[in-house]
């Protein structure tokens, strides 16, 4: 299930979570075996022996769903766990799973053993998950605060986290769906968008890019949404660059005037932060964040800079 951005807001039908800087997970547990997959459903139960190894003294045979973190100084640091996130050399993988442990913090229950919960409302959800799993280090259950999300989002953001979550209490899970009953209110303008070209760069950047051109779906059609050029790490600038795929011709429904450009296949998602969005749907002042492995493309709908 997918949230749609917001504004805070205050009302006793709605709960109010945390939202961590962490990478969607959903967690199969049965028959004392478990796999984790993320948000395009690609297994990554290799990368965090250290949750599985949690998971089976927590829990029962169950769907859960929840966030991967890795934190640092007591707050998810998203940079630590893009490190682990890229580990495929099983003695890595078990090294940082002690140098650098993941946390799985669980925020909703599926299914209970073959009987499923997604038309059960959210607080009934809630109710089970507590009764389900056990938390220790971890794994733990996310907490919430009923009725005062304007307050909630305030004190969340003096903590340091980057926003919070709004979800209607009365609301079922529908999986793949991008809901107007979860919320997720962020103290700062930011959208994933889709890579679709890149322009030359010149002095340090020349052997990689100088901007990416980003666009949108909008019907099926990809839309430009502006350039980003700063952000990046040299670590990034490589990484990114080489997952460059070339097209002979612009993804673009309407492409746009910006010189001299190399088109890209559109198969690279990138979270920008911005000022705000003009009129035309574009982008002012975007800066880089990171990548996002975990999305599609096509999930890099119009609709997150329109409700902006």
């Amino acid at each position: 299930m997918l949230a749609v951005s917001g504004k805070a807001f205050s009302s006793k039908e709605w709960i109010f979570e945390p939202k961590i800087d962490g990478a969607r997970c959903i967690a199969y547990i049965s028959n004392n075996t478990v796999e984790l997959q993320n948000r395009r459903l690609r297994s990554i139960t290799y990368r965090y022996p250290e949750v599985i190894r949690a998971l089976k003294q927590a829990a029962g045979d169950c769907i859960l769903d929840g966030e991967m973190a890795v934190f640092s100084k007591g707050m998810p640091d998203f940079s630590y766990l893009a490190v682990r996130e890229q580990q495929i050399q099983n003695t890595r993988i078990d090294y940082l799973s002690k140098a650098m442990p993941a946390s799985y913090i669980v925020f909703d229950i599926l299914y209970k053993g073959q009987e499923s919960l997604m038309d059960r409302p959210l607080i009934d959800r809630k109710s089970i998950l507590r009764e389900e799993l056990q938390e220790n280090g971890i794994v733990t259950i996310i907490d919430y605060l009923q009725e005062y999300g304007n307050s909630y989002f305030k004190a969340a953001l003096k903590k340091g986290l980057e926003g919070i979550m709004a979800k209607r209490l009365a609301s079922p899970y529908r999986p793949g769906v991008r809901s107007q009953d979860w919320i997720k209110i962020k103290k700062r303008l930011t959208f994933d968008l889709v890579v679709v070209g890149y322009t030359p760069g010149l002095g340090q950047r020349q052997p990689f890019f100088g901007a990416l051109l980003l666009g949108a779906y909008d019907s099926g059609r990809l839309i430009f949404t502006g350039k980003v050029g700063s952000g990046f790490s040299i670590k990034e600038l490589e990484e990114i660059s080489g997952q460059f795929v070339a097209s002979d011709e612009s993804p673009f429904f309407h492409s746009p005037s910006t010189g001299d450009v190399r088109w890209l296949k559109p198969e690279i998602v990138v979270e920008v932060e911005a000022l705000e969005v003009s009129k035309r749907r574009h982008l002012r002042a975007p800066v880089f964040l990171r990548t996002r492995d975990d999305k599609l493309p096509e999930e890099c709908t119009i609709d997150q800079l329109q409700n902006s």
